[in-house]
C-alpha cells in the first residue's frame, strides 16, 4: 500500500516540537490535514508488477512437459468396443445383444465416434481378429457358446496350417467345427500339448470365456483377470460355466442382479491397458 507507506514517515519527520510557535503550529496543522487526505486515498491493491511480470505461468505448465496425450488406434478402439459389448456385468448376466447381426449394428454405430472409424469395415476386422463366428448369425454362435468358440478355433487352426482340407477349398463350417473340436480336445488336465493349444489359440480362447462370464477372464471382482496363454484352464472349465447359467436361467429361479457392480481395471486386461495418456 504506498500511500500508507509514504504518509506515515511524512508526519513523523514533521511532527511539531513543544516549543514551537503558532506559526509553526498552523503549518503544521496544514500538514495533518495532508496527512488525512492520503491517508483517504489508500486502496486495498496488490503493487504494481511489470508488463513482463503479469504473464504468470499456469500451475499445470510443468505436467504438460512429462505428460503426451494421443488418439486411441481405431484398431485398439475397436477391441475395446468389443470387449465392452460382450463383457457381462456379473457372470451369467443376459446378453446385451439377442444376436451378432446387432452386435455387428452397433459395433459399426460406435465407430461413428472415432476419427477414423468410418473406414473400417467391420467384418473384416472380426475376421482379422480371428473371430468369424461373429459373422454368422444362428443362435448357437453368439459370443461365448460352444459353437462358436470350436467354429473359431478351427477356423485358426486352419489359418495357422495345422490343419488341411484339400477337397474344400475354402472350408466350411463342418470343417471348421471339426478342426475346433479336435484342438478343444487337448485342454483337459494332463495333457502335454494343452500349453501349446492355450498359447496358439489365447486371443480366441479369452474372447470367449469373457463372453460366458468366466470370473478370471472378464476382470470381474475379486479375481481380475487371468490370460489364457497362462492359466491352466480346461474346456471343461468353460462347459461348467456354460452349464451353471443355464441352470440360473431355469424358469423360477432368481438370477443374482449385479449390474450395478463396476468393472475392475487389470493391466493385464489386454483389452483395458491401451492408455489414451502415457508418461513421457
Amino acid at each position: 500500500m504506498p500511500f500508507l507507506a509514504l504518509a506515515i514517515p511524512h508526519a513523523r519527520a514533521n511532527a511539531p516540537s513543544p516549543s514551537a510557535d503558532a506559526t509553526n503550529t498552523t503549518n503544521a496543522g496544514a500538514r495533518r490535514h495532508e496527512v488525512v487526505i492520503d491517508m483517504q486515498e489508500i486502496r486495498n491493491q496488490l503493487p504494481q508488477r511489470d508488463a513482463g511480470a503479469q504473464t504468470a505461468t499456469s500451475p499445470f505448465e510443468t505436467f504438460r512437459r512429462v505428460f503426451e496425450c494421443r488418439l486411441i488406434p481405431v484398431n485398439a478402439y475397436f477391441d475395446h468396443a468389443l470387449a465392452e459389448f460382450v463383457t457381462p456385468r456379473s457372470e451369467c448376466a443376459p446378453r446385451a445383444y439377442a444376436s451378432n447381426a446387432e452386435l455387428r449394428t452397433a459395433l459399426t454405430e460406435i465407430l461413428r465416434f472415432h476419427p477414423h472409424g468410418r473406414a473400417l469395415d467391420v467384418q473384416a476386422q472380426l475376421v482379422a481378429a480371428g473371430l468369424p463366428s461373429l459373422l454368422r448369425d444362428e443362435p448357437d454362435y453368439l459370443p461365448g457358446t460352444l459353437s462358436a468358440l470350436r467354429y473359431d478355433i478351427g477356423a485358426n487352426s486352419v489359418r495357422i496350417g495345422r490343419f488341411e482340407f484339400p477337397g474344400s477349398e475354402p472350408p466350411g463350417q463342418a470343417e471348421y467345427l471339426f478342426a475346433g473340436e479336435s484342438e478343444l480336445a487337448f485342454l483337459h488336465e494332463g495333457n502335454r500339448h494343452a500349453p501349446r493349444v492355450r498359447r496358439d489359440h489365447a486371443s480366441i480362447l479369452d474372447f470367449h470365456y469373457r463372453a460366458v462370464g468366466m470370473r478370471a477372464h472378464t476382470a470381474l471382482p475379486p479375481v481380475g483377470y487371468a490370460n489364457a496363454a497362462q492359466d491352466e484352464t480346461q474346456l471343461s472349465d468353460f462347459t461348467a460355466q456354460l452349464a451353471r447359467c443355464r441352470h440360473r436361467d431355469d424358469p423360477g429361479r432368481t438370477s443374482r442382479n449385479s449390474a450395478s457392480r463396476p468393472h475392475a481395471f487389470s493391466p493385464l486386461d489386454t483389452r483395458q491397458n491401451d492408455l489414451i495418456c502415457s508418461i513421457l
